[in-house]
């Protein structure tokens, strides 16, 4: 095989891999449930703040006293976290170790443990208390935008709500549809 053909064969492969990673993404967005989730605070201090914004959401803190499913999750485990459509936002009600089965209504979000922990902090007591809790990431928390303003979306003025619209396929992966300020869409995804 000539060295000409072996490095278009390589280039060929690399592109294939581009597109089908850009395929796996657009058909999660197009083909999963949409689903709206809350976003908490997060620690603004970043050197690319304005390249792009760090998502934290009330889902990706998890008490499992409060929560049906398994219990016994540890770092780096999978965690399949079953949604429920409530007003405005999804609420997590179960967490589990494989892909549970799910009624009409809810979805199942995919994550990793970050770090699981069997005490938690208070903020009107002011001490840690004993419950297990998980961190989980999604996979969605990061998005990118304009520069100079993601720090305006990572730490919203008192009056602006941010949430983000995911879309959540029948395996668990998540893509982010858009992020909405006050209930309106500010970034939005597209196949173009």
């Amino acid at each position: 095989m000539s060295m000409r053909l072996r490095s278009a064969l390589v280039i060929a492969l690399q592109v294939i891999a581009l597109f089908g990673m850009i395929g796996i993404k657009q058909w999660t967005l197009s083909t999963g449930t949409p689903v709206l989730l809350e976003t908490a605070p997060v620690d603004p201090r970043s050197l690319f703040s304005g390249d792009y914004v760090r998502l934290s959401y009330t889902i990706s803190n998890l008490r499992l006293d409060t929560l049906a499913g398994d219990k016994d999750f540890k770092r780096r485990d999978d965690v399949y976290v079953v949604l429920q459509q409530d007003t405005p936002y999804a609420k997590a009600i179960s967490a589990h170790h494989a892909m549970p089965p799910v009624s009409t209504g809810q979805v199942v979000i995919r994550g990793e443990v970050q770090y699981a922990s069997d005490s938690v902090w208070n903020q009107q007591t002011r001490k840690m208390e004993p419950a297990k809790n998980l961190s989980v990431r999604y996979g969605i928390e990061n998005y990118y935008v304009p520069e100079g303003t993601g720090h305006a979306l990572e730490r919203p003025s008192g009056k602006e709500k941010v949430s983000v619209r995911v879309a959540v396929d029948r395996y668990g992966k998540a893509g982010i549809l858009a992020i909405l300020v006050n209930g309106e869409a500010r970034y939005a995804e597209s196949l173009l």
